[in-house]
């Protein structure tokens, strides 16, 4: 939506405002509702606020652009994205102008306001707040943007410019994370922001932002901004590593009371249905009408599964789980004794592959005979959810042999219009140390190692239930493990694709290579005793991942750079 057509909206219109201002409405024609009504008080202007807190959506994305995911071919627009299939005639989210006036209507307002002290600086804080996660989500896709700080009036000169470099973009987005943690409460109601959440962001931000920039001592001014913020966060005292980690996304309840969460969103069964979720799009469609003969004879469900399956773990995402080996040390399944000493044929492919893994692996990961729901799951050559045993093949079944359990409530059965709670996690403490050791390993490398494995350590043992990294691991190794790290604790949490971006840039990578290849999947024989590791099949197409150099940076939409002469677009995207 372009700026003229954002000065076009009448901003009090939503259905939250409207709820909430039900006395002061019903004294006027709605027709002759004015602005100047809403901001009269604290409570009719806390109600514009909370419906402008849709904005924190924007930090809810799941992997569906990187190597952790595999596409069925109906998802066209990630599958473009990940084959490169793109242009510059498509928004990608260019548009956020909309977003952004609302922010800045409230600082306007809120600031000549007379409103309590107390009021004012909560208000003002969630407002810098929301403009921050506009801007920086849009500046990890498009790098410099059009920065708007004033709520634009027709008289304004609407054609402006993009920023003159990203570090111009990233200094305003964390100049409104520090104006909100100098604003916000520590202690809020869940789904509020808080001065945790500020930090938190910040420290990502300066993370983000660092690897795109040019000079050696600007990259070291955002990574000391990113370490004080990291630290100002642990100072709280807020928030702690949760010991349930599959509770913490798997159950509404968890999530409710995780205290490791910092910001998430979190829906009511009175507005939302279980296809308004991601799990509509996790769970598998098998029934008795969709079954080949003898499947379900062999494989019974409970009850049929009546999802619409879009998005399954890739081969590559399922390794980030490490095992623990018989001598105590975490590794890949493939460098075990248990996988040396296999025997194809007569061993146990889930003994030797599923068993000692990660702790995490089976919270997040649904493989071959594994309890989904109430039923046994079977993902092997003629299993109940194995693609080859669907009359309808390449539909809602998994290719790569795996679903995802996280971001899954399993409480109740699937059913697409059965109410449910539900919550997207954004913001947590052990997102927070890993971009803190990562931080501290951009900063000072092997003089601040042992630290950044202290921080590696506390995500792996508490949420992974895997033996410490030692302090003597060498400085490659730490980097290693640390992505693996990163890898398994934050699947499914709009981390990994801008992960791969920033670890490019920093290494000066023209092509990331976990995006330029077509994912992998596994194989398990009919009884369960053998396996190969595959290509993905018959989705193999919309999964052929591809990576160039121009994709560090998404186009801006050729309609925006026709309308406004005063906009440049991004290399490689003319």
């Amino acid at each position: 939506m372009k700026l003229r057509n954002i000065l076009q909206i009448i901003v009090i219109t939503s259905a939250v405002l409207l709820g909430s201002c039900q006395d002061a409405l019903d004294t006027k024609p709605l027709d002759k509702f004015s602005g100047d009504l809403v901001w009269a008080d604290a409570v009719t202007a806390r109600s514009f606020v909370n419906d402008a807190y849709s904005i924190n959506n924007r930090l809810i994305q799941d992997d569906e652009w990187s190597d952790n995911m595999v596409l069925n071919p109906s998802q066209g627009a990630a599958s473009n994205m990940v084959q490169e299939n793109i242009t510059n005639e498509t928004g990608f989210g260019w548009n956020i102008f909309e977003d952004i006036r609302k922010c800045n209507m409230i600082i306007e307002r809120v600031t000549n306001s007379s409103y309590l002290e107390s009021d004012k600086n909560v208000m003002l804080g969630e407002a810098y707040f929301l403009r921050a996660v506009t801007n920086f989500t849009a500046a990890r896709k498009f790098g410099k943007i059009m920065i708007v700080d004033k709520v634009l009036t027709p008289q304004d000169d609407l054609n402006l410019s993009r920023t003159a470099t990203i570090k111009e973009t990233y200094d305003f987005i964390l100049k409104d994370l520090d104006q909100a943690a100098n604003l916000l409460p520590a202690n809020v109601s869940k789904g509020r922001v808080s001065k945790g959440a500020a930090y938190a962001l910040k420290a990502e931000a300066c993370l983000q932002g660092a690897a795109y920039l040019e000079n050696n001592s600007d990259k070291a001014g955002y990574y000391q901004q990113g370490k004080k913020a990291s630290e100002d966060l642990f100072a709280l005292g807020t928030y702690a590593l949760d010991n349930d980690y599959k509770s913490m996304f798997n159950t509404y309840s968890g999530g409710m009371n995780s205290p490791e969460i910092i910001l998430a969103s979190y829906r009511l069964e009175t507005n939302t249905q279980m296809m308004n979720t991601w799990m509509q799009n996790l769970t598998p469609n098998m029934g008795g009408d969709k079954a080949k003969e003898g499947v379900l004879e062999k494989w019974p469900l409970d009850k049929p599964l009546e999802g619409w399956l879009e998005k399954t773990p890739s081969q590559e995402a399922t390794d980030a789980y490490l095992v623990i080996d018989s001598d105590g040390n975490a590794k890949h399944w493939s460098e075990t004794s248990y996988y040396q000493s296999f025997e194809p044929g007569k061993s146990s492919v889930f003994n030797v592959l599923y068993t000692n893994r990660d702790k995490r692996f089976h919270a997040n990961i649904v493989c071959d005979s594994t309890m989904y729901f109430t039923s046994l799951i079977t993902t092997r050559l003629g299993g109940n959810v194995n693609y080859a045993s669907n009359v309808q093949q390449d539909r809602h079944m998994t290719k790569s042999g795996y679903l995802f359990r996280k971001n899954i409530y399993e409480d109740k059965w699937l059913y697409y219009n059965v109410p449910t709670n539900y919550h997207y996690v954004m913001l947590r403490l052990g997102r927070s140390y890993l971009n803190y050791a990562e931080l501290l390993l951009r900063m000072n490398g092997e003089g601040s190692k042992a630290t950044a494995i202290d921080y590696i350590n506390k995500t792996r043992v508490t949420h992974g239930g895997l033996p410490t990294l030692s302090p003597s691991t060498s400085l490659a190794d730490t980097w290693k493990y640390y992505k693996i790290e990163r890898r398994a604790d934050l699947l499914q949490e709009n981390d990994r694709y801008w992960s791969l971006l920033r670890w490019g840039k920093e290494e000066g990578l023209d092509v990331i290579p976990e995006l330029d290849s077509t994912p992998k999947a596994i194989s398990i024989s009919e009884d369960g005793k053998s396996f190969e590791i595959i290509t993905v099949p018959v989705v193999a197409g919309a999964n052929a991942r591809r990576f160039t150099s121009k994709r560090y940076l998404l186009p801006v939409p050729r309609t925006e750079t026709v309308e406004n002469p005063n906009l440049t677009q991004n290399p490689g995207w003319e």
